[in-house]
């Protein structure tokens, strides 16, 4: 909770220094687990798939300076019900962070190439992921013409994992083999498509690999459904309303040293709904 507030008060000081938006959500959302396999190491895991309902509050803020480069930043936090206590010893709040900065490099007709700094965290998921942080830099290149645009983007820099201790503990490992940092790389793929002046979407497709061999880490997929709410509504103008599912899908093979896997699972699947309500600073 402390990293949160942290991270809220570290935005809002940023928004204060230039023309911001900033935007608070809040919404529901299913955490889901798939794919469980109760090997007789635990006994009390619900083979299949778990499903955590809660809900969510964050801050999104976003700049564009005069030089055109585009910065996102946000703070989530998840308040999970979770009744199949995947980690016998969970506190059920997680949180999320992020922080992307964007340029053009060099435009061509209807095309350009782009330029990135990525930055995330997450944090006590009850999928047992205690600590994630990915720092990578980019380069792209991108297509837009009219309502559509797609982006295919590599990225180096360094991931960084860490599961919580219960459930590995109690499956034969020890502390000291919970974690791995290294050099890696990222290879992306982002589609976006203008619907109609209410309704956009995008495709968003990530894989993450070590730098020695090109060993997989992970996995990521997300879809992102938003709704602009029409001026004349009763919500606060620019507000929007947004469907997002993303899953991920972790390779834990690095990790896997002893006679049992050392999660009996390999994913997890946000599903989230959530309203995004610019706010006056």
């Amino acid at each position: 909770m402390k990293l949160f507030k942290g991270c809220l008060t570290f935005l809002l000081f940023v928004s204060s220094l230039c023309a911001t938006t900033i935007s608070m959500t809040t919404g529901v959302h299913d955490f889901v687990v798939q794919d469980i396999h109760d090997d007789g190491f635990l006994g009390t895991l619900p083979s299949g798939t778990s499903h955590a309902v809660g809900v969510n509050l964050g801050v999104y803020v976003e700049h564009n300076t005069s030089k055109d480069t585009h910065i996102f930043a946000k703070a989530e936090a998840f308040l999970d019900r979770d009744k199949d206590h995947l980690d016998p010893d969970h506190y059920p709040v997680w949180f999320d962070f992020l922080v992307r900065i964007d340029a053009k490099a060099y435009s061509f007709e209807h095309s350009y190439i782009a330029w990135y700094i990525y930055m995330d965290n997450r944090q006590n998921t009850l999928s047992c992921i205690e600590r994630e942080v990915r720092q990578q830099i980019g380069i792209g290149w991108v297509y837009d013409k009219d309502d559509f645009s797609i982006a295919l983007n590599g990225y180096g820099g360094f991931y960084y994992i860490e599961l919580d201790d219960d459930t590995p503990v109690a499956r034969g490992y020890n502390r000291q083999e919970l974690d791995d940092g290294e050099a890696a790389n990222a290879w992306e793929i982002v589609v976006k498509y203008k619907v109609s002046k209410q309704w956009d979407f995008s495709l968003q497709k990530r894989d993450y690999f070590a730098n020695n061999g090109f060993e997989s880490l992970e996995q990521n997929f997300e879809f992102l459904l938003n709704y602009h709410v029409k001026e004349n509504s009763f919500f606060n103008k620019n507000s929007a309303l947004h469907l997002k599912i993303r899953h991920v899908k972790y390779d834990f093979t690095r990790f896997n040293q002893h006679a049992v896997d050392i999660l009996p699972w390999d994913n997890d699947t946000l599903i989230q709904g959530y309203i995004s309500v610019p706010i006056a600073w």
